[in-house]
C-alpha cells in the first residue's frame, strides 16, 4: 500500500455567498450533490490503496448540504477504514455562515477540523455575511472547538495584514494567510489580485511583528512553517510551495478527478471516478501526465536557477499555469515566496549565528530555536490548532 493521500471532495459547487475571488465562476456554481455511491466507491478505493488519508471537504460551500449528509458520509468512511481508525481524518473548509451548535458538536465528536475562510474586520472586501460569521467564530471559540481561519488577501486589504493578524491573535484564533490568485473570478477581475511587491512588504512586516510579539498565542501560518524549514526542520508549508503531485486528488460532484482543488484547466482532467478501477488509474491518466511533464520541466529550471529550490520545490503548478505558464517560473507566487522566505531565512541565520537574548521573541520562535540549538538533529514539533 502507498503511505498517504490527501483527497479534496467538492460535494457541491453551489454556494450561499458570491465571493468576488472564487475559484469557480457563477456559471460553474450550479446545484448538484455528489452521490453516496460515489463517496462509497471513493472511500473503498482509497482505503484499499493507502495506509492513511485526509479528506478535505471543499466547494462551492460544503455546508449548503445538511448535517445528515456528513453523518452518512463519515459512516461510509468508517465502513471502509474502521470505526475510530487513525488511518483517516477530515477537514471541512467553509465560509462559516451555516455553522450552528449541532454541526459544531458533530465536528467535535467526530474530530473534524474546521477551516473558515474569513478576513475578520475586512471580510466585506471579498465576501458577505460578515457579522453572522463573526458570531459563529465567537461560539466556536467559547466552546473550544478545533478550527482555524484562512484570510485571503486582496488588493483592497494587502496593507491590512498586520491588522488582521492582531484581530485574530487577540481572539486566540489560529490563522493562515494567502493572496488572491488570478484564477476563476479573479482571472476575470484582476483588480482583486494584490500587487506582489506590496504583498511582500506587508507580509514581511507582519512576520516581524509576530516574531517579537510576546503576546502571540497563535502560530502565524505560513510564516511559522517557513521558519521551521529555515531552521532545518522539513515540514510542509503552504500548499503553493510543497511537492504535492501524486499526493493530492480532487473530486468534483460528478466524479470528475483533478490533481488540485484550485481551478484546474480541463487539460489536467484525470478521468472520472466511475470509469476507473483504482485510484492509481487516475494518476496514470493523460491529464496527470500533462501536468507532471510540465511540472518536471519547470522544476528543472528552478533547480538550476534558484538557491531556494530545496525549500519550495518549484512552487504550485496550478499557480504557475495562471501566472506565467506551467513550464515557467518567476510568477508572483514565486517572487512572493523568494522574498518572504528569504527574509525569514536571514532572520534565522542571524539568530543562530549571534545567539541573542531569546526572551524578545514569541514562544513559538523561542521553542523552535532552542530545539535547534540544543539538538541540531532533533525534530521541531509543529503545534496543531
Amino acid at each position: 500500500m502507498k503511505e498517504h493521500i490527501s483527497v479534496v471532495i467538492k460535494p457541491t459547487l453551489a454556494c450561499d455567498l458570491d465571493c468576488r475571488h472564487c475559484y469557480h465562476t457563477p456559471a460553474e456554481r450550479v446545484p448538484g450533490t455528489v452521490s453516496s455511491d460515489k463517496l462509497d466507491r471513493l472511500f473503498r478505493m482509497v482505503a484499499e490503496e493507502y495506509e492513511s488519508a485526509w479528506f478535505i471537504w471543499h466547494g462551492g460551500e460544503p455546508l449548503t448540504l445538511p448535517l445528515r449528509f456528513y453523518k452518512d458520509a463519515l459512516a461510509l468512511q468508517e465502513r471502509h477504514f474502521g470505526k475510530g481508525s487513525h488511518r483517516v481524518g477530515n477537514t471541512i473548509q467553509t465560509n462559516g455562515t451555516a455553522i450552528d451548535r449541532r454541526f459544531a458538536d458533530f465536528c467535535r465528536d467526530k474530530k473534524v477540523n474546521l477551516g473558515i475562510s474569513f478576513e475578520g474586520p475586512f471580510n466585506d472586501a471579498l465576501r458577505q455575511e460578515t457579522d453572522r460569521v463573526d458570531r459563529n467564530l465567537s461560539y466556536l471559540s467559547r466552546k473550544e472547538h478545533v478550527f482555524s481561519v484562512n484570510p485571503t488577501v486582496s488588493a483592497a486589504t494587502v496593507s491590512k495584514q498586520r491588522e488582521m493578524y492582531r484581530h485574530f491573535r487577540d481572539r486566540g484564533i489560529d490563522v493562515c494567510f494567502s493572496p488572491v490568485l488570478p484564477m476563476g473570478c479573479a482571472a476575470e477581475d484582476r483588480s482583486l489580485v494584490p500587487d506582489a511587491d506590496e504583498y511582500i512588504a506587508e507580509s514581511i512586516r507582519m512576520f516581524d511583528e509576530w516574531l517579537f510579539d510576546e503576546e502571540a498565542e497563535i502560530p502565524l501560518i505560513p510564516h511559522y512553517l517557513y521558519l521551521l524549514n529555515a531552521l532545518g526542520e522539513r515540514v510542509e508549508s503552504d500548499c503553493a510551495h510543497s511537492s504535492c503531485l501524486g499526493k493530492w486528488l480532487c473530486m468534483h460532484p460528478d466524479g470528475s478527478l483533478y490533481p488540485c482543488a484550485k481551478r484546474c484547466p480541463e487539460e489536467f482532467l484525470m478521468g472520472n471516478l466511475d470509469d476507473i478501477g483504482r485510484i492509481g488509474d487516475a494518476f496514470a491518466s493523460e491529464g496527470f501526465r500533462r501536468i507532471l511533464a510540465g511540472t518536471v520541466a519547470r522544476r528543472e529550471k528552478c533547480r538550476s536557477e534558484c538557491d531556494l529550490y530545496e525549500y519550495c520545490t518549484g512552487e504550485c503548478s496550478i499557480n504557475a499555469c495562471y501566472e506565467c505558464g506551467l513550464e515557467s517560473n518567476g510568477g508572483d507566487s514565486c517572487r512572493i515566496f523568494r522574498e518572504v522566505f528569504g527574509h525569514i531565512l536571514g532572520v534565522c541565520e542571524g539568530i543562530l549565528r549571534d545567539r541573542p537574548d531569546l526572551s524578545v521573541y514569541n514562544k513559538y520562535v523561542r521553542d523552535a530555536v532552542v530545539g535547534r540549538l540544543v539538538n541540531p538533529l532533533a525534530e521541531v514539533t509543529v503545534p496543531r490548532g
